[in-house]
């Protein structure tokens, strides 16, 4: 997965791009974007701060990160639902 792909599926399970800095940083914003050292950071950013802040060593790993940390707290929000068995 890369930047691209990851915000096609945020839009589908209507994640906001106003709280999306994906690639680069903005307040108030989800970020995904690579750090100095070649690792790929996930955080929160707000008011000069990284919070929640999560290393990988690849972008696909980063991108799977967010996606599976937003589709999560969409599932709890109940903006999104499970799909039931259909034997």
């Amino acid at each position: 997965m890369n930047l691209n792909e990851l915000g096609q599926a945020l839009a589908k399970i209507g994640i906001s791009r106003q709280v999306l800095a994906l690639g680069g940083q903005a307040d108030y914003s989800w970020c995904v974007e690579p750090g100095t050292d070649g690792m790929w950071e996930v955080y929160w950013y707000e008011r000069g701060t990284k919070n929640g802040l999560v290393r990988l060593p690849t972008e696909s790993d980063a991108c799977l990160q967010l996606l599976g940390r937003l589709t999560y707290s969409q599932l709890l929000a109940g903006a999104i639902e499970l799909r039931g068995d259909k034997a």
